[in-house]
């Protein structure tokens, strides 16, 4: 068994996420082409639907109308996905718009303090529960933030955004450079009134036409293909139309410098994104990799996968300052440790990640994979590279992030 032929995935979900939330404030048609298909993407689309946003799916491309935001019915069902609560409060909160949200029990176990401390202290009105879901929104922002403290979450920086984006004056965000930039290249992209230097400024500008783009394909996903196309002997596969995005790219960086064997072709800008095509050929003799602070957050959720193939290169691998694993849809650290130890794998789990030495033989075993996407797919993929299959069962947590996984897998064996 080997992987050969070239794939086009699906649209990133993060920009994906927030190429709708933007959307749902203009008041003019505006088409997202090669949106993700995930169930994390349609839980913010069913969110927005109640808040009164116009939004049809045809030939893979969203058509969205907003300008209109209404006080939701019902409760806002943010079901798995962090992305849609985190952001979708700052979002509302800047229209000031009346919501509930809830999710599920994962999402319950999330903690929303981060994002709630800042509103309120633009003073939104929001009640939750110790700094958990449900949460009440009472009443939107109304003085901007000025915010000294460098924000190391994406989702963080982007919900701050949007509340900003409902106020005349000027908010004032301070921000770590590293992490993701989607919602400031979107803003930049339909001309509205968002600054960069130190901080990054935002305020309200009435933008009354609608804007097309093409989301390329999710890079996050790609790893799960890219590491399995290394793993296994004499694969070569291209992904072609792939985010190449700066603060996305450090997974592919780590690769190389363990020897991978890796080329980034055809780079352009399409609308605020670069993609690329990737050549990706499978290598033996893979070096082992250090991961701490200096680049944890362009890493975080690749770090399942990344443990994957850590045990098979050479060498100590050390993954430490990843505490922010613990606080994902499960304890990721943990379950990474659990199940490879049950495989054989050498792995010494810490308080803020572990450590491997390459090389053990492993023996696949069931797992745990604490109905956590990532974890199952990097499973898959390890069961996929050891046993020349991939179990099939775990489609339906799959759906959550990468419902064609099994798809790709599929089309790419030979």
């Amino acid at each position: 068994m080997k992987l050969n032929g070239t794939i086009k995935l699906r649209g990133d979900k993060s920009i994906s996420h927030r190429a709708i939330m933007i959307a749902s404030l203009i008041d003019d048609c505006s088409v997202i082409e090669n949106i993700s298909i995930c169930e994390d993407v349609f839980t913010t689309i069913s969110c927005l639907r109640q808040c009164n946003v116009k939004i049809k799916y045809y030939k893979s491309a969203l058509y969205i109308k907003g300008g209109n935001l209404i006080n939701p019915k019902k409760e806002l069902n943010c079901a798995n996905s962090g992305t849609t609560a985190r952001m979708l409060l700052g979002l509302l909160a800047g229209q000031n718009i009346k919501a509930v949200f809830k999710g599920d029990n994962s999402l319950s176990m999330r903690p929303m303090g981060r994002i709630i401390k800042p509103l309120n202290k633009m003073k939104a009105n929001i009640i939750s529960n110790k700094g958990y879901l449900p949460i009440k929104l009472n009443s939107g922002v109304k003085l901007p933030i000025v915010l000294k403290t460098n924000i190391n979450s994406a989702q963080v920086k982007s919900s701050l955004l949007f509340a900003g984006m409902g106020l005349h004056s000027y908010s004032q965000i301070s921000y770590n450079k590293n992490t993701r930039d989607h919602t400031e290249r979107l803003l930049n992209f339909i001309n509205y009134d968002i600054k960069f230097d130190d901080n990054i400024k935002v305020r309200q500008r009435n933008i009354k036409k609608g804007f097309k783009i093409f989301i390329p394909g999710d890079i996050s996903n790609a790893s799960f293909v890219i590491v399995a196309a290394l793993l296994i002997p004499e694969s070569t596969i291209i992904i072609k139309k792939l985010l190449y995005n700066k603060t996305r790219i450090e997974f592919i960086r780590i690769l190389v410098k363990m020897g991978a064997n890796i080329e980034i072709k055809n780079i352009k800008l399409i609308n605020s994104e670069y993609l690329c095509d990737v050549k990706v050929t499978h290598t033996s003799n893979l070096k082992n990799f250090t991961i701490d602070k200096r680049n944890i957050i362009p890493l975080i959720d690749e770090i399942p996968i990344l443990s994957i193939i850590a045990t098979q290169g050479k060498g100590k691998t050390t993954i430490k300052d990843a505490q922010e694993l613990r606080l994902k849809e499960c304890d990721r650290i943990h379950a990474i440790c659990e199940n490879l130890s049950k495989m054989n794998a050498d792995i010494v789990e810490q308080e803020d990640g572990f450590i491997i030495n390459g090389g053990k033989r492993l023996y696949y075993t069931t797992i745990n994979h604490y109905n956590d996407h990532r974890i199952a797919m990097s499973f898959e993929i390890l069961n996929l590279f050891l046993n020349h299959r991939v179990s099939g069962k775990y489609k339906e947590i799959l759906n959550i992030s990468f419902p064609e996984f099994y798809s790709v897998i599929k089309k790419l064996i030979k």
